[in-house]
């Protein structure tokens, strides 16, 4: 026996009603545990049956009728069905649905009531009989346009739904994708057990599908290496599952953690290479790849084997699959930040040697000045305080000679201090190169295990390769 649980959070009225969906398990009598997806509980399915709550401002939106439907009105005989037929007209404009008369809010009630001069208390559910209610339908259905949802509509939704339900959307979202369809083909909206089990229908047809797959494409040699990911890495009772290491990826870029993301690529591209060929035969797609993947990273090891062994392998090829591609794209990203972050410090080291070189030309050219200005400036001044004094041309000569004998041992020193000062000028730099030259070990041991463990694509004559 199936046992069916439906769950959804939210649900609002008019027309637009949001559904957030919920995942149960279900039991067979095999005793396997399967996942099941469902729609709504049973508070929101009494609520989606329900005629709409309007608000004052809805109500005098949806309960304002034309001058043809009054008419008609006026032909009914008894207030039951007058306020009865108005009423359906409003509900049916509002949410494209027909409702139980028993269901009809009173202030709905009072509201039509008014309207054609009548009593509220004048409206009794069990006197707007169906047989009625059914005529009364086919005039609304035909005043707004509309057709009924018989054999004909439900065809052809259902081939909406099996359409959606390959491309892996949510059952909530094909639910309400159908009522878009539905008021778009200006077909009525039907129940909710209905679309329900339309949708439900599709989804185990879907599974059924997947399931022969993997028994008719799956090999043993192949199982078996996907049965791998549910070895524990170690003896110990704490030791955590391959697929649970597998699930979360670094962002680190440590060569410890980088070299442990490149050797888990290897391990993944392996299983991939030998799931090539089921891939276009379960014909996910993206989206479907992405929900069973997703589906694992959020069960533990338990969950995973409570499935049919066929659902399981399902849903590990496609976490093997999500993560080929998304281990990859980690890597790159690690090896575009490594690079970066190479390339700051370089930089920023670089920056810091300049500013340090700066001081140093700062200090150096302070020390030429004051020289150059005490020994040789000093100088000059010496000699013509002499050549201003009053003495014998022989005797300013001789102390000329005698300057020039004390400072002559100056003049090389300073002559050498500008020799220095313009050379740290006219030489090239070759600090950045050296800097990074130094550290490109340090970005070898990050960015070699990326690049031996990528898979690179290149185009040639039109062709990747």
């Amino acid at each position: 026996m199936l046992q069916i649980l439906i769950s959804v959070d939210t649900l609002a009225y008019p027309i637009s009603i949001f559904l957030a969906l919920k995942t149960i398990l279900f039991r067979t009598s095999r005793g396997y545990a399967m996942p099941r997806m469902n729609i709504l509980n049973k508070s929101e399915q009494e609520m989606f049956d329900a005629p709409p709550v309007f608000s004052s401002a809805e109500r005098k939106r949806f309960c304002n009728f034309q001058n043809s439907l009054k008419e008609k009105t006026e032909t009914l005989r008894k207030p039951s069905t007058k306020i009865g037929f108005l009423l359906s007209c409003g509900y049916f404009k509002a949410t494209k649905r027909f409702f139980k008369p028993e269901d009809y809010h009173q202030n709905d009630i009072a509201y039509v009531a008014r309207i054609l001069n009548l009593l509220p208390d004048q409206f009794a559910p069990e006197q707007y009989v169906q047989s009625t209610r059914h005529w009364h339908q086919d005039i609304i259905l035909e005043f707004y346009g509309y057709r009924r949802f018989d054999q004909q509509s439900l065809d052809a939704i259902s081939e909406e739904i099996i359409s959606m339900m390959r491309s892996q959307l949510k059952p909530r979202l094909i639910f309400w994708r159908c009522i878009d369809v539905l008021i778009r083909e200006r077909v009525q909206i039907p129940a909710y057990f209905q679309l329900s089990e339309l949708i439900l229908k599709a989804v185990n047809q879907r599974k059924k599908e997947l399931a022969a797959v993997i028994r008719q494409e799956l090999s043993v040699e192949v199982k078996s290496l996907l049965d791998g990911m549910f070895a524990q890495e170690t003896e110990s009772s704490h030791a955590r599952y391959k697929l649970t290491l597998l699930k979360k990826l670094s962002q680190s870029t440590k060569p410890t953690q980088i070299k442990e993301r490149a050797a888990d690529l290897l391990y993944i591209a392996e299983l991939y290479d030998s799931l090539k060929p089921l891939l276009p035969v379960l014909d996910l797609g993206y989206e479907g790849i992405r929900y069973f993947a997703n589906s694992v990273i959020k069960s533990d090891i338990f969950q995973l084997n409570q499935r049919t062994e066929e659902d399981r392998y399902v849903h590990v090829v496609a976490f093997i699959t999500h993560q080929y591609y998304r281990l990859q794209d980690n890597l790159v990203d690690t090896l575009l930040a490594s690079v970066k972050t190479f390339e700051n410090s370089a930089k920023r080291d670089h920056k810091e040697w300049c500013y340090e070189q700066h001081k140093t030309q700062h200090q150096s050219l302070k020390t030429l000045a004051f020289s150059i200005d005490e020994k040789v400036f000093g100088f000059v001044r010496q000699i013509q305080d002499i050549i201003d004094n009053d003495e014998a041309d022989s005797r300013k000569l001789a102390l000329i000679k005698g300057l020039l004998e004390t400072h002559q041992t100056y003049f090389p020193d300073i002559e050498q201090q500008w020799q220095d000062f313009r050379s740290g000028f006219d030489a090239d730099d070759p600090s950045y190169s050296n800097i990074l030259e130094e550290r490109s070990l340090r970005l070898q041991n990050r960015v070699s295990p990326i690049l031996k463990a990528l898979e690179f694509l290149g185009e040639i004559g039109g062709v990747w390769v």
